[in-house]
């Protein structure tokens, strides 16, 4: 069974028991295309290129909806996701020198995807913020100064991500991807360090989306 017909079936089960439980008939947001909401907890890692550091990312969450198209089959979603700020550890010449920091990724309006052949794509624009930067050899005691909220990439991160052979009806998905972390700015001093060692492509990121039941 494809992945849209079992979304289909869903739609209709949904609808239905909408139906028994409240009285109200549910109305798909268009005449073609059938919303499935849907909820997922969020967690899974990044690992910057550059100094090969991996940074734990949420938990977080993804809310939204599954957009079926009842004419074509096809599946798209849209949904917003939330994950809160994380810790970065930076460790240089093999130890002697430590950088940790906050990093806050701010996705810019909602998460988009198709669900074809199987296969989800998901697309989303983020900016980066880093602020509560520590630095020093061995441990970092030295502060270096950012003004809350200003330390940003200078463009938003493009962020695609996918999984192959997907069963929509399993509890956890994985998605992964790599993306490009773009330059930094108004961090002060730390503009170029940042730079020199955050700023660049080909770095990994893997999130594991897990069904929330209690979907709100």
């Amino acid at each position: 069974m494809s992945v849209a017909t079992q979304l289909r079936r869903m739609a209709v089960l949904t609808s239905a028991a909408a139906v028994v439980l409240t009285g109200v008939v549910v109305t798909p947001a268009s005449a073609d295309v059938i919303p499935i909401p849907v909820s997922y907890k969020v967690t899974g890692s990044t690992t910057v290129k550059k100094t090969g550091s991996a940074m734990a990312l949420g938990p977080g969450s993804l809310k939204g909806n599954l957009l079926i198209d009842d004419q074509t089959g096809s599946v798209g979603l849209s949904a917003d996701l939330a994950l809160p700020p994380s810790q970065a550890d930076i460790s240089l010449l093999s130890g002697i020198f430590r950088i940790k920091a906050k990093v806050k990724v701010t996705p810019l309006g909602p998460a988009t995807g198709t669900i074809a052949d199987g296969n989800l794509v998901t697309k989303a624009k983020a900016n980066m913020e880093i602020y509560d930067i520590w630095a020093g050899p061995i441990i970092p005691i030295f502060p270096l100064p950012t003004v809350p909220g200003s330390c940003k990439t200078k463009t938003p991160l493009d962020l695609t991500l996918s999984a192959q052979d997907i069963d929509i009806t399993a509890p956890a998905i994985t998605v992964t991807g790599t993306y490009t972390i773009p330059e930094f700015t108004n961090c002060f001093v730390a503009d170029i360090a940042l730079g020199a060692l955050v700023s660049g492509p080909g770095n990994t990121i893997s999130l594991d989306l897990a069904s929330d039941a209690t979907l709100k």
